[in-house]
């Protein structure tokens, strides 16, 4: 499942380099959520959500979400 935002395609399991986490791996992309988090509320239906995760020492360590554009925007 990808999803598109800019000239990017985003995809499930595919790993970036984050502005603020450094290496993170995709782990969820989804549609028409009401919300990211308790503190970024979202009443957008087509808003893309981006589940990803960070790592050390090749284990997964936490587990973050941001909305498309602000996953693009840490990724670029």
């Amino acid at each position: 499942m990808g999803a598109a935002g800019a000239n990017h395609v985003i995809e499930r399991g595919d790993t970036y380099d984050h502005d603020r986490y450094g290496v993170i791996e995709t782990t969820v992309i989804r549609k028409g959520v009401d919300g990211v988090d308790s503190t970024r509320q979202s009443n957008e239906n087509e808003t893309y959500i981006v589940r990803y995760a960070t790592e050390e020492n090749g284990e997964h360590m936490d587990k973050l979400t941001d909305t498309l554009d602000e996953f693009l925007e840490a990724t670029q």
